[in-house]
């Protein structure tokens, strides 16, 4: 799998909010119906923000669930003022749109079933994945805390879903108790003369979790990253994130904008011991949205 630069141009335009509706107890699903029609590759994003006087200083940045003709649609969670004002728009509401941005998802190899591995709101790049190239011989896995934030309505019964707790699931609907790296490692098993894609979005835990999953099997694995984002151009620099580069002295290293060179990355091409993660203790009130 080799990923592709953008193939939707990026258009800047204004829209009017269509829905705004809770999906589960903590994810909400936003509709927009723009002023243009845009398309996106599974993966891309866009730079959300209101407009008139509620206009923020920084747009916000989120994956794009589904584009068709002019209405455009992301699932969001609140984490902070942005995504709390978001929620009260009602339908009419203005808002205004930057995208597709970013680098998406490549499309299937023939011959190489994809394993999609998703957590809360990373859902939308993979749900959009799987709606445009999903095959027989993929599968699907979304894992949340709480039955009750697991979006069912928008997860047919081709996603296999694990939960922390068991309580709550859906009659009709079938879940696993345990982390959904594990639900994958059960499901799929261990190495074999088969090669298997791994292509993964949410939090920073569950990604790298997927990237161990994917290298203990010698595995291909592609990461979106839900990093801080104040332009999506490449500008402001907020959203870099450590890879490798041979070419880089002195140390073999460098940041790459996420925005840019991202927000794909192949997984073994991030230099995760220098992640800010890994480097800086978080901070209350640092949180995206």
């Amino acid at each position: 799998m080799t990923q592709p630069s953008a193939v939707h141009p990026a258009v800047a335009c204004e829209g009017v909010v269509h829905a705004n509706h809770a999906v589960s107890s903590g994810l909400l699903r936003i509709d927009a119906d723009l002023d243009t029609e845009v398309g996106f590759s599974p993966g891309q994003f866009a730079m959300l923000n209101f407009t008139g006087g509620k206009t923020l200083v920084f747009s916000r940045p989120f994956s794009i669930y589904a584009a068709q003709g002019r209405r455009v649609s992301f699932l969001y969670r609140i984490v902070g003022r942005g995504t709390a004002l978001m929620a009260d728009l009602k339908p009419g509401d203005p808002l205004s749109f930057l995208g597709p941005l970013g680098r998406p998802f490549a499309a299937p190899d023939p011959d190489v079933p994809a394993v999609l591995i998703a957590g809360g709101v990373g859902l939308p790049p993979l749900a959009a994945w799987q709606e445009r190239y999903g095959r027989p011989g993929d599968r699907a896995f979304f894992g949340a805390r709480d039955p009750a934030d697991v979006p069912w309505d928008l997860l047919d019964n081709d996603w296999h879903v694990s939960v922390d707790r068991m309580d709550a699931v859906p009659a009709g609907r079938e879940a696993w108790e345990g982390l959904v790296t594990d639900l994958v490692a059960r499901r799929e098993g261990t190495a074999d003369s088969n090669p298997r894609v791994v292509l993964s979005c949410g939090p920073l835990p569950l990604l790298k979790a997927a990237s161990r999953l994917a290298a203990d099997r010698g595995w291909d694995c592609w990461l979106s990253l839900e990093e801080h984002m104040g332009c999506g151009y490449g500008v402001c620099k907020g959203c870099v994130v450590p890879v490798h580069d041979p070419a880089a002295a002195p140390d073999r290293w460098r940041n790459a904008t996420s925005c840019q060179e991202g927000p794909v990355f192949n997984a073994r091409d991030i230099a995760w011991e220098r992640h800010p993660s890994e480097t800086v203790p978080s901070l209350p009130g640092t949180e995206r949205g």
